[in-house]
């Protein structure tokens, strides 16, 4: 597994992130998304990939 350091990664997939959000809330405009996992915890070393939670009520 590779690791890459912050300053490689973090702002590329915040830029992602906000992409694939906009892309999910068009498609469930009601959820509640967050990004999540190391990738989303300033300076932290990851393997640089995306974690997104979607939150959706059960009703």
């Amino acid at each position: 597994m590779k690791l890459h350091s912050p300053e490689n990664y973090q702002a590329e997939l915040a830029k992602r992130y906000e992409r694939v959000a906009a892309s999910l809330h068009l498609i469930i405009p009601f959820a509640k998304l967050e990004h999540i996992g190391s990738s989303s915890v300033p300076g932290a070393i990851s393997k640089a990939d995306l974690d997104v939670c979607m939150i959706v009520s059960g009703e």
